[in-house]
């Protein structure tokens, strides 16, 4: 027997207007077949799906996170040791171009690229009778508190509904249809996947009674196989014809969809089955209220409110809400809905025990898409994880660890054969089996080696929040060797009659500058980034090592850590941009003065050693030639990529630059979201721009980076308010130390606040309270502890 929802439940406009500005997207018309990015995205981390909400031919475009186009590869190549030697003594020598020719041919990796994701197909539902339906009564919408999509429309009086899920707890997709009125339901529907020469890519196993099989491949050599099971049960008729299940003259019915890959299952079909058969043991309610009820406490957990919009942005839809703040109306209550639909988006394509979030977290409609759709790890992967500890949604930053072993695995055959030294190490791009070997033969990025550095202090960092020592003694191993690489590859290098410790070779990811004559070149010796993140690492395993008394690190790798952190060149200033960080280790020209990347502000966010005022070791020099920096690149049109508007905004959030940070949030919306609020990059979605522009939010609201004299935690709260974001309220904001906060304001000004310490220890809060007084208190605390400040 079919449970469904009432028809009050969601009919109406006048039930999507009382919907929260905060919480739902919502439009008047469908997204068009060939319009993906109009589409609204779904998912339980593992399965993806893009409702489209077409009345008449409905597509559903289909992911699952292991669909990549191949298997395993070895692709480190036999020149390398000797490549990497004889590029060291060309960039050396100031002949850069002639040691990018060299690493080009004999430090790439063979085959050049590591593994792409693909789509796994379509679901496709031609309908009867719902041809000629009423404009007027169209609405599609996304929930994202609830992780519901729904579609209604009416045809001669006949109400349609439609309402998806993707359910963690069953592993499957779920499509529910109703029709209310004198019209019926009647529909063909099924699953496929063209290859990219519109051959079907899979076989069809066809079975009775409402269960349809698919079958197949991604990838030529080694292909990863797949299978798929779709299941309708209906209160009308049901059968199959073909690729297809048939239903007639029905009022309800429930499609339910799984998968399977070889990846994690041997017998890709007995897993699918077992998946599917379970799932049709619950009635629709019950699917849907194990959905909900497990995905609640995810959402819940950080849920940002703001008001004060100049539009009655609820009898608006989405896009028409985006256009108006394009054109200059003041809507913050959408800054919260991009900062909701952003945690949303984390937890639909990351939970524990499967893959991470990739370029497009878990959607991706082509089977060779830009950039692979894969883990790009210069900046982009990293950013997915962002928004993590600091909005409650820790659990979630548990698939990039486990990439993370997997990548320590191939990384350490990687270091040995291509650089003969101890350790672990990546490139700048990695996929589902953790390739570790050069990717492509781009020369502004190939061949930095600073991603597993860079990686790994997400390790550190979800100790900071977590306080978790278990965690950090079982993972620490994958931090200390991935140190190891660096101090076994770091060069003596002479600068100005002083030797330091240098990389060589390296680049400040995907830019490039100009020599004396004018030629275009990539690699340097030790760009300000790589110092940056090596002081980052070096001294954040260090205070993190001397708070595991139990866990036992060779005191002389401790020694010669700090030794070699000792000479590693300081940062450096520029006399050709007066004001500003050098980026390069010569004062060179910029090939690109706007670049997207601005590598060099590592330091600034995410790292922490560039300090604001009133913090100890607040560096005024350092900290205004960050913020001269900054304004260099965005004067020459910089950020014009939705991940470098996003990172920008978390920059002038670490500034305490409010103006900048609405400035940014304005920009994030003219120019770098579709209608679905989907992040875009050079005309494709990627999802770090999202998540970026949630930990953005979520900075200007709380920093907890700055460690007193004492030693003691300080967390800022409010710091970087806007005046737009004057009234507001957010819960679940976690800061280091364990500590997270629930806090309403209004003019500016904390009016409740909750503190909740889940290790224990002394925290300094700095607020302005309900006086619009600046405040600074010290609170000792036991773990468990619950404080509350009324300033009302």
């Amino acid at each position: 027997m079919l449970t469904t929802l009432s028809l009050a439940a969601i009919s109406g406009l006048a039930s999507l207007a009382s919907a929260s500005d905060n919480t739902r997207l919502w439009y008047k018309t469908p997204a068009q077949s060939s319009a993906w990015t109009n589409a609204l995205p779904i998912g339980n981390g593992r399965l993806g799906a893009m409702v489209f909400g077409i009345p008449l031919q409905e597509r559903i475009a289909l992911n699952e996170e292991t669909i990549w186009s191949g298997g395993q590869q070895d692709r480190i190549g036999q020149d390398s040791p000797q490549t990497v030697s004889e590029v060291r003594d060309l960039l050396a020598q100031g002949r850069a171009g002639d040691a990018e020719k060299l690493a080009n041919m004999g430090m790439m990796g063979t085959p050049q690229s590591c593994r792409n994701y693909q789509p796994l197909g379509d679901m496709d539902i031609f309908f009867d009778g719902t041809t000629g339906y009423d404009n007027a009564t169209y609405k599609r919408w996304l929930d994202v508190d609830t992780a519901l999509a729904g579609v209604q429309f009416q045809v001669n009086g006949t109400l349609y509904e439609r309402e998806m899920f993707v359910s963690a707890p069953d592993d499957v997709f779920v499509h529910h249809l109703k029709a209310t009125g004198s019209g019926k339901l009647s529909f063909q529907i099924r699953v496929h996947r063209p290859d990219k020469g519109g051959n079907e890519a899979a076989d069809h196993e066809w079975n009775a009674n409402g269960l349809a099989y698919m079958t197949g491949g991604a990838g030529g050599i080694d292909p990863i196989v797949f299978t798929t099971a779709l299941a309708v049960q209906s209160d009308g008729h049901v059968k199959n014809l073909g690729p297809f299940i048939v239903v007639e003259n029905a009022t309800e019915a429930t499609a339910i969809f799984a998968a399977s890959t070889s990846y994690r299952h041997n017998d890709t079909r007995a897993a699918v089955e077992s998946t599917i058969q379970q799932a049709r043991q619950h009635t629709y309610e019950e699917l849907r209220q194990r959905h909900i009820a497990d995905y609640a406490p995810l959402y819940n957990a950080s849920v940002l409110d703001l008001s004060g919009s100049d539009l009655k942005a609820s009898s608006l839809p989405t896009d028409a809400r985006i256009n108006a703040t394009r054109e200059g109306a003041s809507d913050p209550a959408l800054t919260a809905l991009s900062y909701n639909y952003g945690r949303y988006l984390l937890i639909a394509s990351s939970r524990a025990g499967n893959l991470p979030s990739n370029l497009q977290g878990i959607w991706n409609k082509e089977f060779a898409p830009q950039w692979g759709s894969k883990y790009t790890v210069n900046i982009n992967l990293q950013m997915n994880y962002w928004p993590a500890e600091v909005t409650s949604l820790s659990s979630l930053h548990e698939p990039l660890f486990d990439l993370l072993d997997l990548m320590r695995t191939d990384g350490t055959k990687t270091a040995k054969q291509m650089y003969n030294a101890s350790g672990w190490v990546t490139h700048h791009n990695t996929d589902l089996w953790g390739d570790t070997a050069p990717v492509d033969r781009w020369l502004p990025a190939t061949y930095w080696t600073l991603s597993s550095g860079w990686l790994v202090t997400h390790i550190l960092e979800h100790y900071w929040y977590t306080g978790d020592k278990a965690f950090l003694a079982s993972k620490l191993d994958v931090v200390t060797e991935a140190i190891a690489f660096y101090l076994d590859i770091l060069q003596p290098y002479s600068i100005n009659g002083t030797q330091y410790l240098v990389t060589n070779p390296s680049v400040s990811p995907e830019n490039s500058y100009l020599d004396a004559d004018n030629n275009t070149y990539h690699f340097d010796i030790a760009p300000t980034c790589d110092i940056e993140i090596l002081n980052e690492l070096f001294t954040n395993y260090l205070n993190a090592v001397a708070t595991l008394p139990n866990y036992t690190v060779d005191s002389t790798f401790l020694t010669r850590i700090r030794d070699t952190q000792a000479q590693l060149p300081p940062y450096r200033y520029s006399k050709r941009y007066p004001g500003t960080l050098q980026e390069w280790m010569q004062d060179y020209e910029q090939a690109e003065l706007g670049h997207r990347h601005v590598s060099h502000l590592y330091a600034l966010y995410p790292g922490t050693q560039i300090l604001p005022p009133g913090a100890p070791g607040y560096d005024a020099k350092l900290f205004n030639a960050a913020a001269g920096t900054l304004e260099g690149r965005l004067s020459h049109n910089g950020a014009g990529t939705g991940w470098s508007r996003a990172w920008t905004i978390n920059w002038y959030a670490r500034l305490q630059n409010s103006t900048a940070v609405a400035g940014n949030v304005y920009q994030f919306f003219n120019t770098s979201v579709y209608n679905n609020l989907m992040d875009v990059n050079e005309g494709v979605f990627q999802i770090d721009g999202n998540l970026g522009f949630v930990s953005g939010v979520a900075e200007a609201l709380i920093q907890s980076h700055i460690v007193d004299a004492e030693g003691v935690r300080e967390v800022w709260l409010l710091p970087v308010l806007p005046e737009q974001w004057n009234t507001g309220s957010v819960n679940g904001l976690a800061a280091r130390g364990g500590f997270v906060f629930d806090i309403t304001w209004a003019d500016g000004a904390i009016s409740k606040m909750k503190m909740e310490s889940r290790v224990g220890g002394t925290v300094v809060l700095r607020y302005k309270g309900g006086s619009g007084n600046s405040t600074t208190t010290r609170l000792e605390t036991k773990a468990g502890d619950v404080k509350e400040f009324d300033f009302s």
